[in-house]
């Protein structure tokens, strides 16, 4: 069998076995770091419930705390519940001495001069935010952070992306990891807002390359028929388990900076990957390092007992002499832009990408405003990784990668309107929309993580996906302000995510469907690939037909008609 794509050697080394399993269980882990990374600020920057302290020199009224709260804190009118960041202002000591009525909402109010009480009960723990006093008029300080911590990631990112395809996949695996780890260790100590702006700006830097690389290069190891599941099971199961434990691990440590430590000290295992993982052999191939290449999938081929014979090696050095000449030209983001083609599925990927990971981040952090308990609520909606990853195989395989893109988009979208209609005091049922528009976009999610790695070319595939990826945080800036709107109405972030949702499940139409495709390796590859399907294409009704065929025809073959038979002619009607 010649070789004429990189794919074809699959069948020699074997497409998933015993050296892609070092992978697969490295890209598991990576899932659980990637929770912890992304949204382990939240839990760091927490508001506990919280309300105003009373004055001072109220010890000698003998009240309990919760009686002082009762005295000096007004409600709200139309919830009944404590307002955190109003007091009334009045001489308490004269009240009590008088035995005036409490809670006489004309009394004076007035902001809270003195400090606040924080409740740790209920699950809540010392954050940074009840330590630095976040809350009230300072509580845009947390959004800030974690909106700046993705200014990072849109800052770094493109280089990042840049130095995979340059330098190669594992170093920069390394290298993000660790320089995520220090900086994230550093940002347990922070004593001011800007020393944890900073140090977190640090660690968003690295975020999402020092997971997705790892993901890039497990899908240049496996053949196409096992992409979606070794793209979707590490996160099924891996990064389900870590937004499920997350929170409680949260709990069980009880301190922002145990918690925090929790999250960045497992990233140095990072290091030992230097000697566990493997380079991209499509990578190396792309650089012209056809000796090295053919030396690591003669390995690949011992550890998966496959036997690679002279003749295979001996065409796929001459493929890889064909490819030199175009692998070795300079490649930048440029070159995505030149042909038509390629032009507009990069513009796609983007805005697909934009669209879902603001959409996924916004789900995430409204879950604080649904439902009775934001821990109980964060692992429910967590806990809904699991299914729509599954869903999200059996899609792929039947649907095929644009279907499941545009459909889970666009009911996700309208699930979000529907929440507008739902009075907010019906909390289990906003909570029930919720995990299913959660479960939607969760499913969108999977297959724009896998999309570009399927539609870019080798030459562009690290930096066009860190160039998708940068994009991507230019939305999810927005995100932890689209939720803060809460503030203006419980419905107004719903509103905004269904409206983006829907548009941009509207746009993915464009993009080609790639269900058992080989990955394109050149920019002409990339240009030429998936062409001349239309936007109806349903590559599980083309998989069907092929499938039958062969049957078919064998049993046309079989049918005998007898020679001495003649055909009856019908009578006209």
């Amino acid at each position: 069998m010649a070789i004429n794509t990189f794919d074809d050697i699959f069948d020699h080394i074997g497409g998933f076995g015993r050296y892609q399993m070092v992978l697969f269980f490295v890209n598991c882990y990576m899932n659980v770091m990637l929770v912890f990374v992304y949204f382990g600020q939240i839990f760091m920057t927490l508001a506990p419930p919280h309300w105003c302290a009373p004055p001072e020199g109220l010890d000698h009224l003998n009240l309990t705390t919760d009686q002082l709260r009762d005295l000096t804190v007004p409600r709200d009118a139309a919830t009944g519940a404590y307002e955190q960041c109003r007091r009334y202002d009045v001489d308490f000591a004269e009240v009590i001495e008088t035995n005036a009525s409490w809670h006489n909402t004309s009394w004076p109010t007035t902001t809270c001069t003195h400090g606040w009480f924080y409740d740790y009960s209920s699950l809540y723990y010392p954050t940074i935010t009840s330590q630095l006093n976040w809350v009230c008029e300072e509580d845009w300080r947390p959004t800030l952070a974690q909106s700046l911590y993705f200014a990072g990631a849109f800052i770094a990112s493109p280089v990042f992306g840049w130095a995979a395809d340059y330098f190669g996949r594992l170093p920069i695996i390394v290298l993000t990891n660790l320089m995520g780890a220090l900086a994230g260790i550093a940002s347990a100590f922070a004593t001011s807002f800007t020393s944890f702006t900073v140090l977190r700006v640090l660690v968003g830097m690295t975020y999402d390359t020092h997971y997705m690389v790892v993901y890039i290069l497990l899908l240049e190891y496996v053949s196409s028929e096992y992409r979606t599941i070794m793209a979707n099971v590490p996160i099924m199961v891996f990064l389900t388990a870590g937004l499920c434990v997350m929170p409680w691990l949260a709990v069980y440590l009880a301190n922002w900076t145990l918690f925090a430590l929790a999250m960045h000290v497992p990233q140095l295992v990072a290091v030992s990957f230097i000697w566990l993982v493997p380079e991209s052999a499509r990578w190396l191939l792309s650089q012209g390092k056809l000796e090295r290449t053919v030396t690591i999938l003669e390995k690949a081929a011992k550890v998966n007992k496959k036997e690679l014979n002279a003749d295979v090696v001996k065409d796929f050095e001459l493929f890889g002499e064909k490819q030199m000449e175009e692998k070795k030209e300079s490649v930048t983001i440029l070159d995505l832009f030149r042909t038509p083609v390629l032009r507009l599925r990069f513009i796609v990927l983007c805005i697909t990408w934009m669209v879902i990971i603001l959409a996924y981040d916004a789900h995430i952090r409204n879950a604080e405003h649904i439902g009775p308990n934001f821990f109980v609520t964060f692992t429910i909606v967590g806990a809904v990784e699991f299914p729509a990853d599954l869903l999200t195989m059996v899609t792929l395989e039947k649907l095929g990668r644009r279907h499941t893109t545009v459909w889970s988009l666009v009911l996700s979208g309208c699930v979000c309107l529907v929440i507008t209609a739902v009075p907010q005091e019906y909390s289990l049922t906003v909570l029930g929309l919720e995990v299913m528009g959660r479960f939607l976009i969760t499913m969108s999610m999977n297959v724009a993580q896998q999309y570009p790695v399927e539609v870019l070319p080798t030459v562009a595939r690290g930096l066009g996906s860190g160039a998708i990826h940068t994009m991507g945080y230019v939305s999810v800036f927005l995100s932890p302000y689209i939720v803060y709107l809460s503030k203006v109405g419980f419905a107004v972030p719903f509103i905004i995510i269904g409206i983006v949702s829907i548009a941009g499940g509207l746009v993915s139409i464009l993009l080609p469907e790639t269900l058992d495709q080989d990955l394109p390796d050149t920019l002409h590859d990339g240009e030429t690939f998936f062409r001349g399907q239309g936007y109806c294409y349903n590559p599980w009704r083309r998989r069907s037909t092929v499938e039958y065929l062969p049957a078919m025809r064998e049993e046309i073959e079989n049918v005998k008609i007898p020679i001495n038979e003649k055909a009856t002619p019908t009578s006209a009607v």
